[in-house]
């Protein structure tokens, strides 16, 4: 692997791509979720913070703070990334309203729009098919978890075969996708989630995002936690599983991400998932030790 990884990771694909290193600029576009609104349920996942997975997203009329936030990173390009909710959940015209107006930024390169496999409907698949044609495009897609036992559970709203026909329509389009994962989900053994990691390394997508779940304060996870009906996985725990799971994934997959990023102040637990550095030199190490 590249940059002495032992993983294939996004930033080669970046930098094979655009020829430099490119940074991701989270953005809020105002975007809601049929889990939250009323249509499936409201109060989202039960992991759910109240921000939708975009605790650290700029609100996109601010492009130039986003951009500032990672000065000390980046002085080249950048993917705008639809982080909060779901991106899709709007019609089509509101939705290009925003990609316009960032596709304006001559620092952007290309997007990314997160969003749910029950939320891409036939006009935004149009959409995002002729958005393809014109800029580097790639849906985000929560998968989670392959089990429909554990989607029910966390009150996700969806099937898991909900995802594989809204997959299959995406690469049909070639669409690139890059598929969500989330390890240590309420009653998953780590059979379940090597389950949900093969299935993710036969449908070879384009990139997979990894997520440690962690329990936000205010959440129902968190009160699980605090009655004693939910245990996250520890450090060590989770760096081992994730080392069968990248051995299964292969080097044709590249990784986006390896674990979340919960906010300090709205985190419960577990505690080492606020120190990043040290889990990913943590990691690096045992995938060196372990090959």
């Amino acid at each position: 692997m590249e940059n002495g990884l032992n993983y294939n990771s996004i930033t080669n694909y970046y930098k094979k791509t655009f020829g430099e290193s490119v940074y991701k600029l989270a953005l809020n576009i105002g975007a809601t979720c049929p889990n939250r609104d009323g249509s499936l349920g409201k109060g989202g996942c039960i992991y759910c913070s109240g921000a939708g997975s975009g605790d650290y997203a700029t609100i996109y009329s601010r492009l130039e703070l986003a951009k500032q936030k990672l000065k000390d990173k980046n002085t080249g390009k950048y993917i705008a990334y639809f982080q909060s909710f779901t991106n899709t959940y709007m019609p089509v015209e509101k939705l290009d309203s925003f990609v316009q107006e960032v596709l304006k930024d001559k620092d952007i390169c290309g997007l990314s729009i997160s969003t749910r496999p029950d939320c891409i409907s036939e006009d935004m698949l149009e959409y995002l098919s002729n958005l393809n044609k014109i800029t580097h495009l790639v849906v985000e897609l929560g998968l989670q978890s392959v089990h429909n036992k554990t989607l029910k559970l966390i009150k996700r709203g969806h099937t898991f075969e909900d995802f594989v026909v809204c997959y299959n329509r995406l690469k049909s389009r070639n669409i690139k996708v890059c598929v969500h994962i989330m390890n240590g989900l309420p009653n998953e053994s780590e059979g379940d989630m090597l389950q949900t990691i093969k299935f993710v390394a036969d449908i070879m997508p384009h990139s997979v995002k990894i997520h440690c779940v962690y329990v936000p304060k205010d959440t129902q996870l968190c009160d699980m936690y605090i009655n004693g009906k939910y245990k996250p996985l520890e450090m060590q725990e989770y760096i081992q599983l994730l080392a069968k799971q990248l051995k299964i994934l292969g080097d044709k997959i590249y990784i986006e991400r390896l674990t979340g990023d919960g906010e300090r102040s709205n985190l419960v637990a577990p505690e080492w998932t606020l120190h990043k550095r040290y889990f990913l030199n943590q990691l690096n190490k045992y995938l060196a030790e372990n090959k």
